[in-house]
């Protein structure tokens, strides 16, 4: 089976989406930083509202990296192998690293460590292996699914059936706490907390991102002429929705109590804002194609070691800030809020990027952050597999 085009803006995508997710979390702690005033809320809801895209687009990656890779004969074990080698265990072993180098651990909660292996409780950004790793599992079924609907539909009712899908996954959106009372009364094992407690890493809330990845994916020539036509559409809807969600949640900081920074509106499990979201895969899509194309790019080679690297970055990412934040403490104390933010969030990048590279360079370090940098040495004469992607392409 010949080898497919490397799709290279995925490379660029993939690394500004980590660099936006690290922003959303320094973002986070800032804001409830003494001295916060409303033109730091103002800025950081600013920054905020342009970083949302980050999971979408990673969830959007991951499926259509998998649907354009795989559409031949498939081997379950070894492409479910092959995640858990590349994904599941470097999660696993900062799973553990997390829990023991929090700071109210001690040994009688080795057993709620245990359970909180298993729902991404171990540090807040955990959470996000958890989901991802179930369109892993059902992947299959995803495949089979697609495929038929493929058959079944003429090609000219693809998109209507594809907008048709998205908003039986916004109809989930708005039933959502619907679905969470009955499931509270039906009381049965594992469900009712994979659609209570752990809704926010239930795959079927984020779905959506993943299908429309997998249909382009399947369709590279028709997703490119989506993005071309689209452009009015699409861009009409991320500007109207990113001033508004800017507007109401600025707005929100003004309480009884005086200023308080929230960012309750911009929760990802709300059914408009994935109208945005999805505006925001096309946005960002169009501009990494764009910038990918035109000559002497000197940043596409940064970029696509960011992209390289960026699942052990994640992965590694909040213990940096936590180390970071010490810096902060040290140097930056008294400073511009919104300008330690920013600091201290440089930092974190470098020192995130740093240890991955570092670790990689490891005789492990496939187990410990999902790719080796070792891996290349002696082996120009092979050539690449098809299907050896590193992990955050179709992971994260």
């Amino acid at each position: 089976m010949p080898k497919k085009a490397r799709i290279h803006e995925l490379e660029l995508l993939r690394g500004l989406a980590f660099l936006a997710v690290a922003l959303q979390h320094a973002i986070a702690h800032y804001s409830v930083a003494d001295g916060a005033k409303m033109e730091d809320g103002v800025i950081m809801t600013v920054l905020l509202v342009a970083s949302k895209f980050a999971v979408p687009v990673f969830i959007f990656i991951t499926g259509l990296v998998l649907f354009y890779n795989y559409d031949g004969p498939f081997r379950y074990v070894s492409f479910i192998r092959k995640r858990i080698t590349d994904i599941l265990v470097p999660y696993l072993l900062w799973s553990a690293v997390y829990f023991f180098t929090s700071p109210v651990w001690n040994a009688h909660d080795l057993g709620k460590g245990f359970h909180m292996l298993f729902t991404g409780k171990n540090s807040y950004h955990l959470w996000y292996i958890v989901m991802i790793f179930q369109f892993y599992l059902l992947f299959p079924l995803f495949r089979y699914g697609m495929r038929k609907c493929a058959e079944w539909i003429s090609p000219k009712w693809h998109g209507l059936a594809l907008t048709a899908t998205g908003l039986l996954c916004m109809l989930l959106l708005y039933k959502l706490f619907w679905i969470g009372d009955w499931m509270n009364e039906a009381n049965m094992p594992f469900l009712t907390p994979f659609f209570t407690k752990y809704a926010d890493r239930n795959f079927l809330y984020f779905s959506f991102y993943f299908i429309l990845g997998a249909a382009a994916g399947m369709n590279p020539d028709r997703w490119k002429f989506w993005l071309e036509k689209g452009k009015i559409v699409y861009w009409t809807v991320f500007i109207v929705l990113f001033g508004y969600y800017t507007y109401i949640t600025v707005q929100s900081f003004e309480t009884p109590g005086g200023l308080s920074i929230t960012f309750n509106q911009l929760n990802l499990l709300r059914p408009l804002i994935s109208v945005f979201l999805v505006s925001s895969i096309f946005v960002f899509y169009a501009w990494a194609q764009k910038r990918t194309k035109e000559p002497g790019a000197s940043s596409l080679e940064l970029f696509q070691t960011l992209g390289k690297y960026s699942y052990g970055a994640y992965l590694v990412h909040a213990l940096m800030l936590r180390q970071s934040y010490r810096i902060d403490a040290w140097l930056f104390t008294g400073w511009n809020v919104t300008i330690r933010m920013i600091m201290i969030y440089v930092i974190c990048i470098v020192l995130s990027y740093g240890l991955t590279i570092a670790l990689s360079y490891l005789p492990l370090g496939k187990w410990t952050v999902g790719v080796s940098s070792l891996a290349r040495k002696g082996r120009s004469h092979v050539p690449k597999q098809k299907h050896t992607n590193v992990p955050m392409v179709d992971s994260r």
